[in-house]
């Protein structure tokens, strides 16, 4: 833990503006580089989640209402269990009958439940047409898709950021290091009596 604090008061530490005269220009400028794009993260982050909370929280909102008005539950009753043929080969299939709310009747596949058998009573989910369907969308689902959306876009703009920092940090490294050959360059003849 002290080792932490002391990495973050060093950190400060070289943000702020200071006249130590061996800070030069360009280590100032880096300084300022990497609160400028702290800030810019915070606030494109903000902007970013609040415009994910507002566009997936509200789609996934209207989904819920749209689909509590449109399906339902039926009472089926099961009239066949057993294998079927299905794209990927040979799956286990309950066959329901059910009627939708004008009283036609329908029949579909489905999931087979443990305890399936003919004229047992499954309840299912189905839409206007009377087509079997999933249950409905939940507020839960709505809040896992908004969080996870809200992520993503953080996510995406950190990598943004750091990228950005990595491109600049990298120009401002090789004038750093091209400022220290010429200081050394001038320096070096008066420390080691070499010319």
């Amino acid at each position: 833990m002290r080792a932490l604090t002391i990495q973050v008061l060093g950190f400060i530490r070289y943000l702020r503006p200071d006249r130590n005269p061996l800070r030069r220009p360009l280590d100032r400028l880096h300084s300022r580089l990497v609160a400028l794009l702290g800030a810019l993260f915070l606030i494109t982050g903000v902007i970013a989640s609040a415009l994910m909370i507002h566009f997936v929280a509200g789609a996934g909102v209207r989904a819920e209402h749209r689909q509590a008005q449109t399906r339902y539950q039926v009472d089926a009753v099961v009239t066949a269990t057993g294998a079927a043929a299905s794209r990927n080969g040979v799956e286990q299939e309950t066959r329901l009958r059910w009627l939708d709310r004008t009283g036609r009747r329908h029949t579909g596949g489905v999931v087979p439940a443990g305890d399936d058998h003919v004229g047992a009573h499954r309840r299912v989910w189905i839409n206007q047409a009377g087509d079997l369907t999933a249950r409905p969308r939940t507020h839960a689902q709505t809040l896992t898709d908004t969080t996870l959306a809200v992520f993503a876009a953080l996510t995406s703009l950190a990598i943004l950021h750091a990228g950005a920092y990595a491109a600049v940090n990298r120009r401002l490294e090789r004038r750093r290091m091209a400022l220290w050959e010429a200081a050394w360059t001038a320096t070096a003849p008066r420390w080691t009596g070499r010319a």
